[in-house]
């Protein structure tokens, strides 16, 4: 595959400040929900008499709780179809969705548009206007570009790929939707929360200064286990159980450490060019825990000379800790859950945010997707989405080869985790060694590009 060269916001030069990242990546960072409302409705209301189709393809918990609040933000919305890899998942989906919706009319999907198996995606996509892309995340890249292709408004969740051949695929169609004035919304959710775009305002207005370090946290307990069932082929089992495996999630800093890594590329202004890090699993050692780590951290420089120090931890009886904290030349600044809070380095407090009262920005998300499609706007989330996807991708390459990365480098690798073709014949992409357990990442020795 040929090489993709960084845009220019991996330089050094004056484009890389803080305010000017804001700016120019306004939109594809949330920022279009910040546009006048009279700009708003300048806009032509292209879609305002049109019942718009929505299309589910991932029947998970995720995919369930975005297709509500999707049906939630919008009047003169339908759910026609519905895509998953297993029926059951499918049809609980189905179920919990119209027992949300209090049995509206809005759930209308017919039984022959509920799409079974690793075709119904596309089949799915077809029937809608607008498509909430939440299977795991090792499908999105070829769920999205064939979205984008056929013309589709797109809510997908975060991360948009598992593997660098992916990102690459997610940026070719980012620019393609930018190009055909489609919307795309990513699941970044930070982008529509009141507190980060408080506390962004105020670092727009230089209150701290500039960023010059920071430390970035998701550290818990864990997530579910799902045991191998009689009967399953290793295929089956592995996407049952899709958490543990990287060609499917691309371990949890990826899928869910990505949240605060996405932060620290936005208030820093730029994208990470290189990451050093450690490793390893010492708690999570089980046959059902795939391949996957337990801990990471990771240092990431940005082009600016900022260093912003990541860790999460997948570990029970440990610090849980969700939350980012960040030092400026001025002063700091910290985000945790609906909280920000600014401070000058003698210790006063130069502004603070109490959300409790804050709408709930995945509720938000949708809302402004909507609104955007109706008003004739564009929001491109996907360019943010897949470099902060990155990000992550590269934190993870670190910690498991016990190497530098450079984003440069690491943008041209061909390692492909996640095949685009597959059938239930398909051999898993990852097999497991005599005793069931899987091969580990070993740094020192591990192949990662």
């Amino acid at each position: 595959m040929n090489k993709l060269n960084p845009d220019q916001s991996q330089k050094t030069d004056n484009k890389n400040t803080r305010r000017n990242f804001v700016k120019s990546t306004a939109l594809f960072t949330g920022g279009a929900m910040l546009l006048p409302n009279m700009q708003m409705n300048a806009m032509v209301n292209v879609f305002n008499d049109k019942k718009l189709k929505i299309a589910l393809v991932g029947c998970g918990g995720r995919g369930t709780g975005a297709a509500v609040q999707a049906l939630k933000a919008d009047d003169n919305v339908e759910l026609v179809a519905m895509a998953d890899a297993f029926e059951d998942n499918l049809k609980s989906s189905l179920m919990n969705i119209s027992k949300e919706m209090g049995g509206s009319k809005k759930v209308n999907v017919k039984e022959a548009n509920q799409f079974v198996g690793f075709d119904a995606a596309e089949k799915a996509i077809d029937l809608a206007d607008v498509v909430i892309l939440a299977t795991p995340p090792g499908f999105r890249p070829q769920h999205f570009e064939y979205a984008i292709n056929n013309g589709k408004h797109v809510f997908m969740e975060k991360p948009v790929a598992t593997d660098v051949p992916g990102v690459r695929k997610v940026l070719a169609a980012a620019q393609m939707a930018k190009d055909k004035k489609l919307n795309v919304v990513v699941g970044l959710q930070r982008h529509y929360q009141d507190s980060y775009l408080a506390a962004m305002d105020q670092l727009k207005k230089d209150a701290i200064g500039k960023i010059v370090s920071g430390q970035v946290y998701w550290d818990g307990a864990g997530v579910w286990v799902r045991e191998r069932k009689p009967g399953q082929s290793e295929l089956e089992y592995q996407m049952r159980n899709w958490y543990y495996f990287n060609w499917l999630c691309g371990d949890h800093i990826l899928e869910q450490h990505i949240h605060n890594i996405d932060v620290a590329n936005w208030f820093v202004g730029e994208y990470p060019i290189s990451a050093q890090g450690m490793g390893g699993r010492q708690v999570r050692m089980g046959k059902d825990h795939g391949e996957i780590f337990d801990h990471h951290f990771v240092e990431y420089t940005y082009p600016s000379g900022a260093v912003i120090a990541s860790q999460c931890r997948h570990q029970p009886d440990t610090m849980s800790r969700v939350s980012e904290f960040f030092q400026g030349t001025k002063g700091t600044v910290s985000t945790e859950g609906d909280n920000a809070t600014l401070k000058d380095w003698s210790g006063n407090t130069l502004f603070e945010h109490r959300g409790k009262d804050d709408p709930n920005p995945y509720q938000v998300e949708h809302i402004k997707l909507f609104e955007s499609i109706r008003n004739g706007g564009v929001i491109s989330d996907a360019e943010n989405g897949a470099k902060s996807t990155m990000s992550a991708i590269i934190g993870r390459m670190a910690t498991y080869s016990g190497q530098v990365i450079k984003w440069d480098e690491a943008m041209q690798s061909n390692l492909d985790l996640a095949p685009d073709q597959l059938t239930w014949d398909s051999p898993a992409p990852v097999q497991p060694n005599a005793d069931g357990t899987y091969n580990i990442p070993i740094p020192g020795k591990t192949i990662v590009m």
